[in-house]
């Protein structure tokens, strides 16, 4: 990927859309999403949620040190097959792999599961409960993000072995529009695994993408050193076209922070899933970034996944534009 060396001959285009074969059709990178299914905990719920007893009565209760974590051989055994279908879908494309980070697997070692409408809807809810496990017991909450940290560096490693990938992405969520959700000793431990994480994939010789939603910060400077790629730099709102040109106004400021780091980012998907913002206010959105981020080190990519409910068919008229704005080219 010729954009992580600053060398791409134009801004290349990445629609995050969780279907390999539509984002090789719409894009120049498909993503090969990794998210195994032994720590899929999101629709069943997590080893350690909390049932109908206090807050207090539920710290007591865990016992994450007796839970049964899958065995490595049993993750890169499911990695082995994900890579190997994906990369059929088209070998002329960049390929990024995604890994879901300890963090964000923490929180959903918690999560009370998905009720039937959402589901339905393909809609996912984040309680929170393992960030009040940080303060209410540090010692169990350590246990559990420790052993997933273990586990995930080494995924990562095993990651770096595979000739067709360009890049891996650790999916990792850790801020809100106001900062970081975890007390400060909780964040700094954060941020010491994400620095790890990316250490070893670029010791395997890929490039590491950190996907964060929300607000950095003050992280932005050392997680930009860290990683050669950050996604989607969510540093505020973008629910209408003048909060999205401000928003690009900020990525500049970020631009002369970490100059040598790849932009994932540039197409709100506020705006994408908008029947009220049309492809032109889009495009403009998308030529504001790359005027204010510069084209050497950019991916336009698309802030998150569509919205529950919304299919490519929903905005393909946009992709379309965003497309002809960067290559030129004819729909075909």
């Amino acid at each position: 990927m010729k954009a992580m060396e600053g060398k791409a001959p134009r801004v290349p285009l990445y629609f995050w859309l969780a279907d390999a074969a539509l984002e090789a059709k719409v894009g120049d990178i498909v993503g090969v999403r990794c998210w195994f299914k032994s720590l899929n905990f999101l629709e069943k719920g997590g080893p350690f949620r909390k049932g109908n007893e206090s807050r207090r009565q539920w710290c007591d209760r865990l016992r994450p040190e007796k839970y049964d974590w899958p065995s490595l051989d049993s993750l890169f055994s499911e990695m082995d097959n994900i890579v190997d279908k994906t990369l059929r879908v088209d070998r002329g494309k960049s390929f990024q792999l995604e890994i879901l980070g300890p963090t964000e697997i923490s929180e959903y070692s918690c999560s009370q599961g998905t009720k039937v409408q959402g589901r339905e809807l393909g809609q996912v809810s984040h309680q929170f409960d393992f960030s009040i496990l940080t303060i209410l017991d540090p010692h169990k909450a350590e246990i559990i993000h420790g052993t997933l940290s273990g586990l995930i560096l080494e995924v990562a490693k095993r990651a770096t072995e595979y000739d067709g990938i360009d890049s891996i992405r650790i999916a990792d969520d850790f801020c809100t529009y106001n900062g970081s959700v975890y007390r400060p000793e909780f964040t700094e431990r954060v941020l010491n695994t994400q620095t790890e994480l990316a250490k070893v994939i670029k010791g395997g010789g890929k490039y590491p993408v950190l996907h964060s939603d929300g607000n950095l910060g003050k992280h932005l400077s050392a997680l930009g050193h860290a990683y050669s790629g950050l996604h989607p730099l969510d540093l505020r709102s973008k629910t209408t076209v003048a909060d999205a040109l401000e928003w690009a106004e900020m990525l500049g400021e970020v631009r002369r922070l970490i100059p040598e780091t790849v932009f994932f980012t540039g197409i709100p998907i506020d705006l994408l899933c908008n029947s009220r913002v049309s492809s032109r206010d889009l495009v403009d959105v998308g030529r504001n970034v790359v005027e204010n981020v510069g084209s050497d080190r950019l991916v336009l990519t698309t802030t998150h996944r569509p919205y529950p409910g919304w299919f490519f068919a929903d905005f393909e008229e946009k992709a379309l534009a965003i497309r002809q704005f960067l290559q030129g080219e004819v729909w075909s």
